[in-house]
C-alpha cells in the first residue's frame, strides 16, 4: 500500500493554525503518543485550557459543537487529520509545513 502525501500551502497552514481552537486542537494530537484520540478527549483537553464560562450553563456543550461542526471539518478538508463522525475519533495526519507554522506561532507570537 503506497502512503498518500497531501501537501498544504503556508496560506492554509496560516489559516487552520489562525484560530485558538484548531491551536488547541493540533496541540493535542501533534504532542499525542496516541495514534487516534477521541473527540471528547480533544474537548476536555480544550476545556481545561479555558477560563470557565460567566454562565452557569456547562461549557462543554457549544465547544463540543464547534469542535464537531467547525473545527474538525476545516482539519480534515485540509487533509490535517482523519474525522471518523461514527465512531468519533480523530487521527492526527503529519504535516510538516503544519507542524512548522503551528511552533512558529506558538513560541514567537503568542
Amino acid at each position: 500500500m503506497s502512503k498518500q502525501t497531501h501537501t498544504v500551502s503556508t496560506e492554509l497552514a496560516l489559516r487552520l493554525v489562525a484560530d485558538p481552537c484548531r491551536r488547541s486542537i493540533l496541540s493535542q494530537l501533534i504532542d499525542s503518543e496516541e495514534t487516534v484520540i477521541p473527540t471528547d478527549t480533544l474537548v476536555d483537553r480544550i476545556d481545561h485550557e479555558k477560563p470557565p464560562p460567566e454562565s452557569t450553563a456547562t461549557h462543554t456543550d457549544p465547544v463540543l459543537i464547534d469542535v464537531h461542526h467547525t473545527h474538525l471539518p476545516k482539519l480534515a478538508e485540509a487533509n490535517v487529520i482523519e474525522y471518523d463522525s461514527r465512531t468519533k475519533t480523530v487521527r492526527y495526519i503529519p504535516n510538516e509545513r503544519v507542524e512548522r507554522v503551528f511552533q512558529f506561532v506558538t513560541e514567537e507570537l503568542e
